[in-house]
C-alpha cells in the first residue's frame, strides 16, 4: 500500500543544500492577482515566447528523427500542467503531435486554461486527461494508442507536502503504475523518464566534471544516510535515491518487455519562463530567484553553484528524445549548463539579475554569508556539468543564461508572483 502523497511536477531538486541556513525572516507568499487575470497573463506569456505556427521557430526548422513521429499517433505527458511538463507539451505541439496532457486536477483553471490556450498556436493539439499517478490503471485510457509517453510527474517534498518516505515510495510506485499502463497500451515505442541531476551528483572533489556515467549512488560506502531504512528522519538523500532507483527500474522493465525503450533526462537547476502561477512552488529555484527580485537575500544554493538549464531546453530535449535514432533503452541525458557561463555562484546570480533588471533593488547573499564562509569555507565548486551529450547526439540548441534569467524574472512579475523592490531615487 502506497501512503497518500500529493503529486507535484518533477523538479531537478539538487541535494547540495545541506548547509542552508535559516532566513532571518519567515518566508511569506508574494501578492497574487485574481486567478482569471493570472491565466490571461500566462496565455500572453506563452504566445510571446513561442509564437504561432508561422513564426521563425516552427517545427520545420527541427530535423525529424525516425523513431517516433507525429504520424505514429498521439503521445502522452504526465505532470503536463507543471513547469517542465508544460514546456514539454509545447515542444511536442510545435512538431505537430496530438498531445494527451495528463494531470491530477482538471478542475483547476491555473492548471488547465493556459494549456488549452495552446490549441491553435502550434501545428499540434492538446487535450486534457485526469489521472492519478498513485492509482493503478489510472493512465490506461490516456495511454491507449499512444506511440510515446513522457513521464514528468512525481511526488515532491516542497513546502512539507510529502515527507521523504512518501516522496520515495510515491516515485517508485508511480513508475510501476506508469509502466503497467504502457504495457497494457501495447503501442508505446518510447518512454521518456524525467529524472534529475539528483540521480547523478555524488560526493566528489571540488571541480569534478560530472557526466552521464556518474550516479548519485557512487562514493557512498561511508554515507550512513544512503539507505532506505530511516528516510523520515534522514531524508536528505531520499529524492536522489528514488531517482536512481526509478531510472534503473524503467530501463530494466523496458528491457524485459521488449516493446519500448526507456530513456532518462536529468535536469539540474531549471529556470526560464513560467506559464502559470502553479509553476512557482515554494522552495523551488524559481521561488528563491523571485525573492531576490523582491529585495530578499538569496536563500538557496549560496554555498555551491547554480548549474542552470532553461526549462524550454528541457522540454525540447524530451521531444528530441522520442524522435532520435541515436538513443535507445537505458540512454540518459544531463540537462544542465551549456558552458561555464551557466555555472554561477549566488553572488554572480545577483550580478546578472541586477544587470538585467537595473530598476530593481535585487537582493544579494544572506546576511550570515561572511560568517558561514568563515566557518565552512568558500562556496563549493560544484556541480560542474555541461549538456554536451544532449547537444551532440540530439542536436539540442540551448538558450543563453541571460535569456533564461530574464524570462524567469519577467514572467514571475507579469504573473504577479513577485512584487519587485524598485530602486528609489
Amino acid at each position: 500500500m502506497i501512503p497518500k502523497v500529493v503529486v507535484r511536477v518533477a523538479d531537478p531538486l539538487l541535494r547540495l543544500d545541506h548547509l542552508l541556513v535559516h532566513l532571518r525572516e519567515p518566508l511569506v507568499p508574494f501578492h497574487r492577482h485574481e486567478p482569471r487575470r493570472l491565466v490571461a497573463h500566462a496565455i500572453t506569456i506563452q504566445a510571446r515566447l513561442y509564437g504561432r505556427a508561422d513564426s521563425n521557430h516552427d517545427s520545420q526548422e527541427t530535423p525529424r528523427m525516425p523513431s517516433v513521429t507525429a504520424a505514429d499517433g498521439p503521445v502522452a505527458v504526465t505532470g503536463a500542467s507543471g513547469y517542465i511538463g508544460a514546456h514539454t507539451v509545447i515542444a511536442l505541439m510545435k512538431r505537430g503531435y496530438d498531445v494527451r496532457a495528463c494531470l491530477t486536477d482538471t478542475s483547476n483553471p491555473d492548471k488547465t486554461e493556459f494549456l488549452l490556450a495552446l490549441n491553435g498556436e502550434h501545428p499540434g493539439n492538446v487535450s486534457l486527461h485526469q489521472a492519478n499517478l498513485l492509482e493503478e490503471g489510472s493512465y490506461d485510457a490516456p495511454f491507449r494508442d499512444c506511440s510515446a509517453v513522457l513521464h514528468v510527474g512525481t511526488p515532491m517534498g516542497y513546502g512539507g507536502v510529502n515527507n521523504p518516505q512518501q516522496v520515495y515510495d510515491g516515485a517508485i510506485g508511480g513508475v510501476h503504475n506508469i509502466i503497467g499502463s504502457v504495457k497494457r497500451a501495447g503501442t508505446v515505442k518510447r518512454l521518456i523518464y524525467t529524472s534529475s541531476f539528483a540521480a547523478i551528483g555524488h560526493p566528489s572533489p571540488a571541480g569534478h566534471r560530472y557526466t552521464e556515467d556518474d550516479w548519485a549512488s557512487d562514493n557512498r560506502d561511508n554515507d550512513a544516510n544512503w539507505n532506505t531504512s530511516n528516510l523520515v528522519e534522514k531524508g536528505e538523500v531520499g529524492y536522489s535515491m528514488a531517482k536512481v532507483e526509478c531510472e534503473r527500474l524503467v530501463t530494466r522493465l523496458a528491457e524485459e518487455d521488449g516493446r519500448f525503450d526507456a530513456i532518462s533526462v536529468c535536469p539540474c537547476v531549471v529556470l526560464g519562463p513560467l506559464l502559470s502561477p502553479v509553476h512557482e512552488l515554494r522552495g523551488s529555484w524559481q521561488f528563491f530567484l523571485g525573492r531576490m527580485l523582491a529585495g530578499k537575500p538569496c536563500g538557496r544554493g549560496w554555498q555551491a553553484l547554480w548549474n542552470i538549464v532553461d526549462v524550454r531546453d528541457v522540454g525540447e530535449s524530451e521531444a528530441l528524445m522520442i524522435e532520435s535514432d541515436v538513443c535507445g533503452n537505458g540512454s540518459r541525458y544531463m540537462l544542465c549548463a551549456t558552458d561555464d557561463s551557466g555555472e554561477i555562484t549566488a553572488m554572480q546570480l545577483h550580478e546578472h539579475l541586477q544587470a538585467l533588471f537595473p530598476h530593481i533593488d535585487v537582493g544579494g547573499v544572506l546576511p550570515e554569508y561572511d560568517a558561514m564562509v568563515e566557518k565552512y569555507g568558500a562556496p563549493y565548486d560544484a556541480p560542474r556539468a555541461h549538456c554536451d551529450k544532449a547537444r551532440g547526439e540530439l542536436g539540442l540548441e540551448t538558450h543563453a543564461i541571460e535569456d533564461t534569467l530574464r524570462t524567469t524574472g519577467e514572467t514571475m512579475i507579469e504573473l504577479g508572483l513577485v512584487e519587485p523592490k524598485l530602486k528609489t531615487a
